[in-house]
């Protein structure tokens, strides 16, 4: 039996790290997850593919193998982070849009919302494009549709508001109930 030799360590032979991921699939799922949350937390401009790379336990180089570059991990990041919302906000029988937007937004208390706001914010914060970072907008069309069939006056231009309400108030909370007086009851 022959130990593998870890150029990383000062002792020459030792065995493979089994806490790093194995495989195609484990590397991806820890490539995004550590992506997922150094996004959330910093933005991926303040992020480089080393960050991720070594959150994740894996060799950078990674990255690109899997994902081509950083834009594109961030892209499936976000892909992700969209079908799951979406998933939460699909209409039940007997949703109106009321339900709809409350739910997408008060959503928000899972970790899936925050982290897909989170980045959102960031991103657009710090002057990406929207369309390099998401090319698909369920959770918007399926209020878009809920307001449609609901009959309200303008329908895109009322969830259009509904969502400048709620993303204002996901970002502004804490600055909005101390200029109003709100407390948390209210």
């Amino acid at each position: 039996m022959s130990d593998e030799v870890n150029p990383q360590s000062d002792e020459g032979c030792e065995e493979v790290d089994s806490s790093r991921p194995q495989g195609r699939e484990a590397v991806r799922e820890a490539l995004i997850e550590a992506a997922t949350e150094l996004f959330a937390n910093h933005g991926a401009s303040a992020v480089s593919v080393r960050d991720i790379a070594k959150k994740a336990r894996v060799n950078h180089g990674l990255v690109h193998r899997h994902f081509g570059s950083k834009s594109a991990l961030q892209k499936e990041v976000v892909e992700r982070l969209v079908a799951a919302v979406s998933a939460n906000v699909v209409p039940a029988e007997g949703d109106d849009i009321s339900s709809l937007i409350r739910r997408t937004f008060e959503g928000t208390a899972t970790a899936t919302h925050d982290t897909y706001f989170r980045i959102l914010a960031r991103a657009l914060l710090d002057g990406e494009d929207v369309d390099s970072i998401q090319t698909r907008f369920p959770v918007a069309q399926m209020l878009v549709t809920a307001a449609e069939k609901s009959g309200v006056d303008r329908p895109r231009l009322y969830v259009a508001r509904r969502i400048a309400t709620g993303l204002g108030w996901l970002l502004f909370e804490p600055y909005i109930r101390a200029a109003t007086g709100l407390n948390e009851e209210s």
